[in-house]
């Protein structure tokens, strides 16, 4: 624990150091939304401490304005403003005394539209929730985005002939009011005319279910984008137009040509590296974009290392909805030797899988397994049938490198023994992710991982199915899966049980380089035995080409055959 306390103490030194040399920029007097407006005006907050005193100076005189058009934008057009300027040998300092002043408010707000939009219940519902209402204080940006609502709006249901045929703000400074007047005439709704795809690689019909448009359907330029998006993100395009041909429409139909070109049906790949819970890493893998014109696809992966290899292969079917829905077939070999086990597998298995509106992925899944398994000298084969269910969410702010976010998955599995099973058995597991935003770029990192099995004889159950500890993913500081129960003769056999949590302090001190300090907390176990397990280390980050990469420096904190393990990773880290 002292490793740990002394990590953070220097990781928060980072900040302190990183951000000692910038020069100070004081400003008394505001709330916070008026603060921050008026840094993001003022230019002199842009300047280094090197730059010229005679910058400096000239800057602070022009800051009247920049201060003037910040606080205008939210409602104060007549601040007090003074100000002072001081350098010191190695840099200088600004400091603001400010009273924005009685603020402007909205003593009239007329918003009206004309034309068929006037009936439909979205323009009502825009019009009864404006984000301004008479007497607030005028907010410029909320003035601004009642415009781009009525704009977008019209365009999203078919108002292509749309105009704001009076837009007018009046401000009156001396009598702290304002009149705002936004008219919209909406024109006719237009419609989708003829759909023209233009590709010759797949089966037309099966190209139509990626299409959101449909021909008399009322325009929309929502629908259109969920049409490219759809195209885009299919195995099947390396290019997608989607091109609406104003310039023809016809009877207010709009026709919608659409082209589309092919990605290369055969792809391969091969690669290398290094992992440090389970050693070198080759891998190679095939993909068939275009089994048929009905979109039917095939994938191989193969995955070579001395304590884990793996063999995939999978025939994917596209279902009723491609974008969302398909069935796969897979056939897989898993061979995989830690200290602890040594087991062998092979299995058939049948997919469905979905993907909700609200960004849920669900998997629904029957295997049929064999596997064949060596635990503390002793050996067994134990056939499974096993149907379950997975499903995963994610929402970030970046995929790449996320500043907040999180991720959870859950999954539920069984099976029962007298229906080919050698061994009944019911597993759920759950997992979460957790990222928040800190100052002086830095992140707060969370997870957890938790599962728990209920069996009708454990000593059957094939390794795969039991949990163990150690390595990157769950206690840093161990070997790779070598922490878990024990029977009498002192060998690790894995346990009904898993809980673990981490936490972790990341710091960034460039744009591509970061230090980070982190404590990894839990075990595997039986109810009848539970002994917690603590990791705790430094790690270095970097934001490679590539992609993010970690490389971590843990120790264990409790006993432990090790003193001392590396763990390094790639990837986003949700």
């Amino acid at each position: 624990m002292f490793i740990f306390k002394v990590a953070i103490s220097l990781l928060l030194l980072f900040p302190i150091s990183a951000y000692a040399s910038d020069p100070v920029v004081n400003i008394d007097g505001l709330n916070e939304e008026q603060t921050r407006n008026v840094r993001g005006f003022l230019s002199l907050t842009q300047e280094p401490c090197n730059a010229p005193n005679w910058r400096i100076r000239k800057l602070l005189e022009k800051s009247d304005k920049d201060i003037g058009k910040a606080l205008r934008a939210l409602g104060y057009y007549r601040p007090i403003i003074e100000k002072n300027l001081s350098f010191a040998d190695d840099c200088w300092q600004a400091d603001y005394a400010i009273t924005a002043g009685e603020p402007v408010r909205v003593t009239t707000l007329s918003v009206h539209i004309e034309g068929e939009a006037k009936e439909e219940r979205v323009f009502q519902k825009l019009l009864a929730n404006l984000p301004i209402k008479t007497g607030d204080i005028l907010n410029h940006a909320q003035y601004e985005k009642i415009k781009k609502d009525l704009n977008s709006l019209a365009l999203e249901h078919g108002f292509l002939k749309h105009k704001l045929t009076k837009k007018s703000l009046r401000v009156n400074p001396s009598s702290h009011s304002a009149s705002i007047e936004l008219f919209m005439d909406s024109g006719p709704r237009h419609y989708f005319g003829d759909i023209i795809i233009e590709q010759d690689i797949l089966d037309p019909d099966f190209v139509k279910r990626f299409i959101q448009a449909k021909t008399n359907a009322p325009y929309s330029s929502k629908k259109l984008a969920k049409t490219y998006n759809s195209l885009a993100e299919s195995i099947y395009f390396r290019s997608v137009e989607v091109r609406p041909e104003i310039d023809e429409t016809e009877s207010l139909h709009v026709p919608v040509n659409i082209i589309l070109l092919p990605e290369n049906r055969h792809d391969y790949s091969l690669g290398i590296g290094y992992d440090t819970d389970i050693g070198p890493l080759a891998s190679a893998g095939y993909r068939n974009r275009r089994i048929n014109r009905e979109g039917h696809h095939f994938s191989f992966d193969l995955n070579v290392s001395p304590l884990l290899s793996s063999a995939e292969a999978s025939y994917i079917i596209p279902f009723t909805e491609p974008r969302t829905d398909n069935i796969s077939i897979g056939l897989g070999y898993k061979y995989e030797q830690p200290d602890t086990f040594e087991s062998e597998s092979a299995k058939l298995s049948l997919q469905y899988q979905h993907v909700y509106d609200t960004g849920w992925k669900q998997t629904l899944f029957l295997d049929l397994s064999r596997e064949d398994f060596t635990i503390s000298d002793v050996s067994r084969t134990t056939n499974l049938l096993v149907p379950g269910g997975r499903w995963r969410f994610t929402q970030s702010d970046n995929p790449l490198r996320p500043t907040s976010g999180y991720h959870l998955n859950l999954s539920l599995s069984g099976s029962v023994e007298p229906v080919i099973s050698d061994v009944s058995f019911v597993q759920a597991t759950l997992s979460g992710k957790l990222i928040a935003p800190l100052p002086w770029s830095a992140r707060l990192i969370s997870r957890a991982n938790f599962g728990a099995t209920l069996t009708n004889d454990f000593d059957r159950l094939p390794a795969s199915f039991r949990f163990y500890a150690g390595g990157t993913e769950t206690i840093r500081g161990y070997e790779y899966k070598k922490v878990g129960p024990i029977d009498d003769k002192g060998n690790v056999i894995g346990g009904k049980l898993l809980s673990v949590a981490s936490i972790e302090y990341e710091q960034f001190i460039s744009d591509t380089w970061g230090v980070a300090a982190f404590l990894d907390g839990g075990n595997a176990y039986n109810p009848d035995d539970i002994t917690i397990k603590y990791g705790s280390g430094l790690g270095v980050r970097w934001v490679s080409p590539i992609g993010p990469v970690r490389l971590d420096f843990a120790v264990p904190l409790s006993e432990s055959d090790s003193s001392f393990q590396i763990h390094f990773a790639a990837g986003a880290q949700l």
